[in-house]
């Protein structure tokens, strides 16, 4: 291959040299005719080493192997986002007067150039590709929507909405089935395998839940205080005798329960009011809902600022590039994204220490020491920037170099094996064979099993047996990513948190229900009970206390204990029941049409009521909030309806079971 690069002619020629200067200094494009395939000849200050993983020999690398070669010589900067651009750009071009081919080749370089830069992926790109693919689907051009959607995927591995995507170009172009689900399968290891899509939707889904149970329990709040307000408007009568009557009685109650809206405003006193005055009337599994909707309300300011982090966290390009570090290799962004982050906090060794392993897996050894330099300048016993940096000598074969920042790391983490099996290897490099193995039984004696390992990686040749890098694990980085978002704003953010309505609501709802039940309006011991059979309230004024509570005087003579009654007053007394049977009935099933779980709360079964209150809620947020969430919807066209497919399952069961289920306890 010659040295310098052919001259190019024509208009193809103009336009490549109009495109990116920066391309020019990493290789150039030279179309020969059809006969010849197209040839990439490298620049010659290029460095020898190109792929992070591999290393030339010396007997390549230098004239003599006797001799070490002269360090490599710094590199122009490249901006990939500009290189990637231009090439699909004339991609672009090429695909619409029809040159297929050489539109094929662009692509092929673009991928290459990637590879080689070590980026594992270019959203950007395949953003591009995406949108051409969605297009060619909607317009019903299934071959060219299925190879856009696969160069989207292959510009950017973690893009699960390409995969999907190329599954329904499948589904209706070549009705292939099988390939179908192996792309839908591939996408859910994508979405599987990314921490950030993970993150992201866990907080979707910590947004929905809350929310979820917020309004669920809050209407089951609401329907166990409406069940009981016959038996709190019984007691205002009973407390007043000579002025109120029955009229007048429900009329004060109703103003006593509307007066916390025109009173405080927010509809959460309400919530908070209602919880409180009627907490002497409520049974024991009553009282639980109760308590949980005070404390759910408790806890809004805390999990708005929650919501709040979570948001902030995914869409903060720092947090991001952080995230996406514990996967291997970097996107176009990150670069950047941690540029910011470094000369932001400049005390801080992990930034630098990141762009330079980012700059290692390029090739890019000048900015990758560079980087390493800086994070040992903040921290001089980083084991890990002084491994890395010694690594890079060692792949110079500037080996007394590197054995001393491989001292240096032994001595700065003593537990840090890699450090002594990479002295090792520049032992042997240097044919230093007994200071080689006394390395190798060092890092034996700190850990066995990962030496055993890394040896094995060698077996298949001399090439593979290259230094190997260490860097954060995924808690460190996780850490550092909450730690981020941990600034005076957000401290102080946490003390409004506990300033909001419902915070301040929820909490003296809770303190109120404990220690003044009932706000001194309703009476704390004995209060009215409504009976389970009529509907009537009664208290200990109407009748005699009995074992059953719960049953007035006449309806536990006549279904109880069975004694005998005037015939008119028993008849009068079974029509009164079978009327309030009825209503409860026919109530119970229109309340559970709209409110599957409100029937079970009516009918005695409070918890189960409101679990099903609490999953239907949570199912319509899924379908009503999908494009307003953390991750707006990546599907395309009938991708839609596997979207509301999980949801709309979830609300079918709750109303089915809200419909079908016995509605009272067996104890009604």
């Amino acid at each position: 291959m010659a040295g310098h690069p052919r001259c190019m002619t024509g208009r193809d020629g103009r336009r490549l040299a109009r495109g990116s200067i920066f391309l020019s200094a990493l290789f150039v494009f030279v179309p020969l005719p059809a006969q010849e395939p197209e040839v990439i000849i490298l620049d010659p200050n290029r460095p020898l080493i190109q792929d992070p993983g591999t290393v030339m020999p010396p007997a390549e690398a230098a004239p003599s192997a006797a001799t070490a070669p002269a360090p490599l010589p710094p590199q122009d900067e490249i901006d990939a986002r500009e290189v990637l651009a231009d090439l699909w750009f004339r991609q672009r071009a090429l695909v619409r007067r029809g040159e297929t081919e050489e539109a094929a080749r662009q692509v092929e370089a673009a991928l290459d150039f990637m590879r080689r830069e070590g980026l594992r992926g270019a959203p950007e790109i395949a953003g591009a590709f995406l949108a051409n693919a969605r297009l060619a689907l909607d317009e019903g051009q299934y071959r060219r929507a299925q190879e856009s959607f696969r160069l989207a995927a292959s510009f950017d591995p973690s893009l699960a909405a390409a995969r999907v995507g190329l599954a329904l170009a499948l589904l209706r172009g070549d009705r292939d089935v099988r390939g179908a689900m192996h792309e839908i399968g591939a996408a859910l290891r994508v979405g599987l395998g990314d921490a950030a899509s993970i993150y992201q939707r866990a907080g979707n889904g910590f947004v929905i839940v809350y929310v979820a149970l917020c309004f669920g329990t809050a209407a089951a709040l609401l329907l166990i205080c409406l069940k009981s307000a016959p038996s709190f408007f019984h007691d205002l009568k009973e407390r007043f005798p000579g002025l109120l009557t029955d009229e007048s009685a429900h009329l004060a109650g109703w103003g006593i329960l509307a007066l916390p809206v025109l009173v405080f405003g927010p509809v959460v006193w309400l919530l908070t009011v209602w919880a409180v005055l009627f907490y002497p009337y409520l049974r024991r599994a009553e009282r639980i809902v109760a308590l949980l909707t005070l404390f759910i309300l408790f806890g809004a300011g805390p999990a708005g600022c929650l919501m709040e982090w979570i948001a902030g966290t995914s869409v903060d390009p720092g947090a991001r590039a952080l995230i996406r570090s514990t996967r291997g290799g970097y996107d176009l962004q990150d670069e950047q994204a941690l540029q910011k982050l470094a000369s932001e906090h400049r005390e801080e060794a992990m930034f630098p220490f990141l762009l330079g392993s980012m700059h290692r897996m390029a090739g890019r050894f000048d900015e990758a020491t560079r980087m390493y330099r800086r994070a040992l300048e903040i921290d001089s016993h980083h084991a890990r920037a002084l491994v890395n940096l010694a690594n890079l000598h060692a792949l110079r074969q500037e080996f007394a170099i590197a054995q001393g920042f491989y001292k240096k790391a032994g001595e700065a983490d003593p537990a840090l094996a890699v450090a002594r099996y990479n002295s090792h290897l520049a032992h042997l490099e240097a044919f230093h064979l007994e200071s080689a193995e006394q390395e190798l039984k060092a890092a034996r004696g700190i850990d066995d099993a990962l030496v055993t390992e890394l040896l094995a990686q060698g077996n298949e040749g001399r090439a593979r047996r290259l230094p190997k890098d260490v860097g954060y694990d995924r808690r460190e980085i996780w850490k550092k990513v909450f730690l981020l978002r941990l600034d005076e704003g957000f401290r102080s953010a946490w003390t409004r948190a506990l300033q909001a309505p419902a915070t301040l609501a929820g909490g003296t709802g809770l303190a109120l229900a404990l220690l003044v039940p009932g706000l001194l309006i309703a009476p704390r011991a004995a209060p009215a009970r409504r009976c389970r059979r009529c509907g009537r309230a009664s208290c200990r004024r109407c009748q005699v206390v009995t074992k059953h509570p719960d049953h007035c005087s006449q309806c536990m003579h006549l279904f109880i204990l069975r004694d005998g009654l005037a015939p008119a007053i028993k008849n009068q007394k079974m029509e009164q029941v079978v009327r309030h049977r009825r209503r409860v009935w026919i109530g119970e099933r229109v309340l559970s049409l709209a409110l599957p779980g409100g029937g079970h709360i009516m009918g005695g079964r409070p918890v189960f009521g409101a679990l099903l209150l609490v999953v239907w809620c949570a199912a319509w947020l899924g379908l009503l909030l999908h494009e307003q969430l953390l991750v707006p919807s990546g599907e395309i066209g009938a991708i839609g309806l596997l979207r509301v497919a999980g949801p709309g399952a979830t609300a079918m069961l709750a109303w089915l079971l809200g419909n079908l289920s016995s509605h009272e306890s067996a104890r009604e």
